[in-house]
């Protein structure tokens, strides 16, 4: 099957107009999410994606439902509770590993924090598992597209690290990552890209005053 005719490619990669909403089929309900219920739907959503993982570990991104309810260990009917497509398996298990990523790193100081994240990426097994199985997905994962909910979720998370750090620069941070998806680079060799990195990324535009001097203020309206 070429690129153009594989929906994973079309969903989760080229920002097509179902995307997000494939992205977010089936979520787990937020009522209830504190009860006994809700904790078990949260467990079995944690169950099903490390079930695709598995799935995509071994078979690459052309798995199937009945994959991935078989490695989670679960019934198809379970799976279908949960998500109702494979584009919508792998929306959200693209969405987990960023946020694991980004709870792994978050509050650390920028420069270890983007060393940690640029390691993690280059040495991240389903990606190097695409980066031999199939190339033109992985080469499509790396375009940034804030559309999609994973490059969303990092853009995100850049910013703030940048702001608490009165930085600027969350574009050009999130293209220096996505080089990393496509072309792996050592501990010693990003340690080096960081530091050159951070030395030349802008400031952050200074905050204008509201009425009464606090930062980012607005004017009352007349």
């Amino acid at each position: 099957m070429s690129e153009s005719n594989d929906p994973l490619f079309e969903t989760l990669f080229r920002g097509s107009s179902s995307a997000l909403a494939l992205a977010s089929a089936a979520p787990v309900p937020t009522i209830g999410t504190h009860s006994r219920a809700g904790n078990a739907m949260g467990r079995t959503r944690l169950a099903l994606l490390a079930g695709a993982s598995q799935a995509v570990a071994n078979t690459g991104t052309k798995i199937t439902m009945s994959q991935v309810a078989a490695y989670s260990g679960v019934a198809k009917a379970t799976l279908y509770n949960h998500f109702r497509t494979r584009e919508a398996v792998l929306a959200a298990l693209l969405a987990h590993q960023v946020d694991e990523l980004i709870e792994r790193v978050g509050g650390a100081p920028l420069e270890r924090a983007l060393i940690e994240t640029a390691i993690e990426v280059s040495t991240h097994p389903l990606l190097r598992l695409l980066a031999a199985a199939d190339p033109g997905t992985l080469a499509a994962l790396a375009r940034v597209d804030t559309r999609l909910d994973g490059w969303r979720r990092a853009h995100d998370a850049v910013a703030a690290a940048l702001s608490g750090a009165e930085l600027a620069g969350t574009n050009i941070i999130l293209r220096w990552l996505a080089s990393y998806v496509v072309t792996p680079a050592s501990p010693e060799s990003i340690l080096e890209d960081v530091r050159i990195l951070l030395a030349g990324l802008p400031a952050a535009p200074a905050r204008k005053a509201g009425p009464r001097g606090s930062a980012d203020g607005e004017a009352r309206s007349a």
